[in-house]
């Protein structure tokens, strides 16, 4: 049980460190687009539309749950 321990616990920290470089890659290509406008290429261009897309498609309920969700991950953490 240990070794299933261990594995999930790396799993989990290689996971979390590729969102991480995911995230910071389509932040700086929102910055590229936010400084070069519609010049800055197809791609950079497509990302942020995709992200404008997904930002309009959250509702406040979306946003509502996802805090209580927190919420209560840190509740019951604390516990």
């Amino acid at each position: 049980m240990n070794d299933f321990d261990n594995l999930t616990s790396k799993a989990k920290f290689v996971l979390f460190r590729v969102v991480e470089v995911l995230a910071l890659t389509v932040a700086i290509l929102m910055l590229l687009y936010l400084l070069l406008g519609e010049a800055s290429g197809d791609y950079i261009t497509s990302v942020a539309v995709n992200v404008s897309l997904l930002i309009s498609a959250v509702t406040p309920e979306a946003l509502a749950a996802v805090a209580l969700g927190i919420a209560l991950y840190s509740y019951f953490q604390k516990k």
